[in-house]
């Protein structure tokens, strides 16, 4: 009969649960209002190198105040973190929620850490409605320039001797540029003859930033380097969280607790639990930087506690005091999955009423009566959706006594199967690929990408789902070990014991004035603007178009505005286009392009850089972001073309470089050859002659921009929106053409039935090593998230 009041409460909490809640209007308008976009991007990886393709496919998962199909143009811009300047952006059509594209990152790209901003098109209050931050890495596959390395010589007085030396370790014969910053220091000057430079850094107290950050810059070329440098002993920063909000005098409680350094890293240590300056237990924290103890309060008792770490100042922290009448909530596991069960506790039974919530809806509303003062609740879950939410427990005038949250329906089993034909795999070798959806899901949408395994970083990890379901919603999280943390169910047990919603709290709630006008939404825009001799039109003209697809036309409104977001003004990603007036006299005609994206990136290119934590850096020197000599092909800065003949490099080339139409031709007679994007020895593709493309031969002819891009200043170059560039699927099959591909295969999109296999193929590369199959995306109420591995491995000088 113990187990019969666990049955009734449940059943009474089922009849409740549809029950009419006093703070539903003004829940669902606080959700409203605070609420923002869900938006993920899947980039194909997160470590590249100068002049790679980035693809990505972007998923606006749920909608905030527009809804989905109104976001029509997504930007995708590359963001330097050592000086916030914007390297590069584009615009992309978005159509129902989904968006595709590419970026060639460009030959002159320094090494060190990035961040890729998206941002959709439509705002709230001024700000992108949807927005998502993927952090990366470049390395370089071009030996440094020169040489640059640096080591601390005086920890004590922060004296760093900075060295550079020519590829060879010879002397450079001029001295070398160095910009460096430290904290609030930032400062210029030069290596001496033997091309050395000791830096003498002041201490400086309460720091942000441990690294010292150096730009070397000799004639045209430059690298970054940088290193952290030691510390005095700080203070850790030490917060304490009683299970359900409120520590209680008499009630046996869970304490969770968090340490984090002065830079907002999680510590992993022990410490001593004191009772009035009385050791009363040891605990400790996890590498996460988080832990829990339990504790029977005494009331007037002063808890303390005392960490044992060499690193940190000797430092006492005090518990919160505890309250001498409350209650207090327990959940021995938060990761539920059809039901909560529920532990409460209370030194003063009242009448209490429990809401379970998302701050955006509200789901279950029961008001009940506490008569004991320990009792056990089962509350099912069935009208509450998948993911964090929160039970809430309040008085009869809705003032909050206890709150936990908690994630309902969690299923960390995998939907989605993958499997490949082999384990082990020889260089370009063929890969069958085959995945299947859960017969218990109807579609999927996916996006598919198998990358060298390396250049997946664990501290730039991101995935659909911890990003939808954690990220998205809580505030900033420590790095999973693991690397995807929606999956690591001990880790989320940690995490909802101590950490809140971003955006939403119960106090803000109950402030919360409905009244209030309405959010202002709005478009960022692409917009043309034509002048007349300097002055604004009064009737439309029409503009013509160059772009490799096509030459069409457009008319602007009577002032001479027009929008960019049409199909006309649409080309290939690094694909030039011509705008000009189709006019008799073109001359008094001047088009201006008003770019409201570049603007607003330029607005958030500081802002983001502060969104995650600092880390301690230790990039010692310049060599260790080159990339290995088994992951590269050799490039060559010239080459000399002779008059023999030869099949593979006197096939009649053309001018050095890409021409006008962003086309070149490799050394291999290989049209548009992504395996040689940017590489020195390219040429312009002659009209008329035969070139390599897709494993088939083609007629290559005129560039229809040449006579746009020619020095005529009638013609306005643009960039316009770009479309989606086709991922080159290589077979590899011309044995004298390397292939060092770290992305051996990506799919924008692929559609999957539940129950049905889909098969794929593609080859391995003359990259060895580990493998990853990353397939990401959305189904039809969920999103989803699969990966395989498979290893590369040398041919023997015998195989075929």
């Amino acid at each position: 009969m113990r187990f019969l009041p666990l049955v009734i409460l449940f059943v009474f909490l089922s009849l409740w649960a549809n029950a009419q809640d006093p703070l539903d209007n003004r829940l669902k308008a606080y959700g409203e209002a605070k609420q923002n976009a869900n938006l993920f991007v899947h980039f194909d990886k997160n470590v590249y190198t100068n002049y790679e393709t980035v693809w990505f496919t972007a998923y606006l998962i749920r909608k905030s105040k527009s809804p989905i199909n109104e976001h029509k143009l997504i930007s995708v811009a590359l963001i330097r973190d050592a000086d916030s300047t914007v390297v590069i952006e584009e615009r992309f059509p978005m159509q129902n929620g989904l968006a595709f594209g590419s970026l060639v990152l460009p030959d002159s790209l320094l090494t060190g850490d990035y961040r890729l901003l998206a941002i959709t098109d439509r705002l709230v209050n001024n700000s992108p409605e949807a927005m998502f931050v993927q952090p990366i890495t470049i390395k370089t596959n071009m030996s440094e320039p020169f040489k640059a390395s640096m080591k601390l010589l005086e920890p004590s007085n922060n004296k760093v001797l900075l060295s550079v030396t020519s590829k060879d370790n010879r002397f450079l014969p001029k001295p070398t540029t160095v910009s460096y910053k430290y904290g609030n220091l930032t400062k210029t000057a030069k290596t001496d003859a033997s091309g050395q430079l000791l830096l003498e850094l002041p201490k400086q107290e309460n720091i942000s930033d441990p690294n010292l950050r150096v730009k070397l810059k000799y004639e045209k070329d430059s690298s970054l380097i940088s290193m952290a440098l030691p510390l005095d002993k700080n203070r850790a920063i030490v917060k304490f969280y009683p299970e359900g909000g409120n520590l209680v005098a008499g009630l046996p409680m869970n304490i969770a607790w968090e340490v984090k350094d002065q830079f907002q890293m999680p510590l992993a240590l022990s410490a001593l639990l004191f009772k009035n300056n009385k050791v009363i237990d040891t605990i400790e924290t996890s590498s996460y930087g988080m832990g829990k103890f339990r504790l029977l309060a005494d009331a007037g008792a002063d808890y303390t506690v005392k960490l044992i770490h060499s690193g940190l100042r000797d430092s006492i922290y005090h518990l919160p005091m505890s309250l001498e009448k409350g209650i207090s909530l327990s959940i021995a596991e938060a990761l539920a999955q059809d039901s909560l069960r529920i532990g409460l506790r209370t030194n003063n039974p009242k009448k209490l009423i429990i809401r379970i919530h998302n701050f955006r809806e509200n789901f279950i509303y029961a008001p009940f009566e506490m008569e004991q003062q320990f009792r056990t609740l089962k509350i099912p879950l069935t009208e509450v959706p998948k993911g964090l939410n929160t039970i809430t427990i309040t008085d009869s005038l809705d003032r909050p006594l206890a709150e936990r949250m908690f994630f309902a329906h969690y299923d960390n089993t995998s939907k989605l199967s993958l499997n490949t034909d082999e384990q082990n795999y020889a260089q370009r070798q063929k890969v069958s690929l085959s995945l299947k959806l859960d017969s218990k899901i109807e579609n999927a949408i996916v996006s598919i990408a198998c990358v060298q395994d390396n250049r997946l970083n664990g501290k730039n990890a991101n995935d659909i789902e911890s990003y939808t379901f954690l990220n998205n919603e809580l505030e900033q999280l420590p790095l999973n070990l693991n690397g995807q943390a929606y999956k690591d169910k001990a880790y989320l047990e940690q995490v909802l014991l101590v950490k809140g919603w971003r955006r939403y709290t119960w106090q803000e709630l109950q402030q919360f004035n409905t009244n209030a006008a309405d959010l202002k939404t709005d478009s960022l825009e692409v917009i043309g603007k034509i002048t007349k001799s300097k002055k604004e039109l009064t009737e439309p003209v029409t503009i013509g178009i160059f772009n490799p697809q096509q030459m069409a036309f457009a008319t602007s409104s009577n002032t001479g505005l027009f929008n960019f977001n049409t199909s006309e003004l649409m080309a290939e990603a690094g694909k030039k286009m011509y705008l000009f007036i189709n006019a008799k006299n073109k001359l008094p005609y001047h088009i201006e392009v008003v770019d409201a994206f570049s603007d607003m990136n330029a607005k958030l290119r500081h802002q983001i850089s502060y969104q995650n934590n600092i880390l301690p850096s230790n990039l010692l020197n310049n060599s260790e972001l080159v990339l290995k000599s088994n992951e590269k092909a050799i490039r060559l800065k010239e080459v000399t073309i002779t008059a023999k003949k030869d099949n593979h490099l006197n096939f009649g080339r053309g001018l050095p470089g890409s021409n006008a139409c962003g086309d070149y031709v490799c050394r291999y007679n290989i049209l548009n050859c992504p395996n040689h994007i940017g590489d020195p020895n390219n040429t312009q593709p002659v009209p008329g002659r035969m070139y390599i493309t897709n494993g088939h031969s083609m007629l290559y002819t005129e560039c229809k921009e040449s006579i746009a891009s020619n020095g005529n200043e009638i013609f306005t170059p643009v960039k316009g929106i770009r479309l989606q560039k086709e991922f080159y699927l290589n077979d590899f099959k011309e044995p004298q053409e390397p292939a060092f591909f770290s992305t051996v295969y990506w799919n924008y999109a692929t559609l999957l039935k539940g129950g049905k296999t889909q098969d794929i193929s593609f080859y391995t590369s003359d990259i060895t090593g580990k493998f990853r199959i990353v397939v990401q995306g959305l189904t039809d109420n969920d999103v989803i998230y699969a990966e395989r591995f498979f290893e590369v491995k040398a041919k023997q000088k015998s195989d075929p």
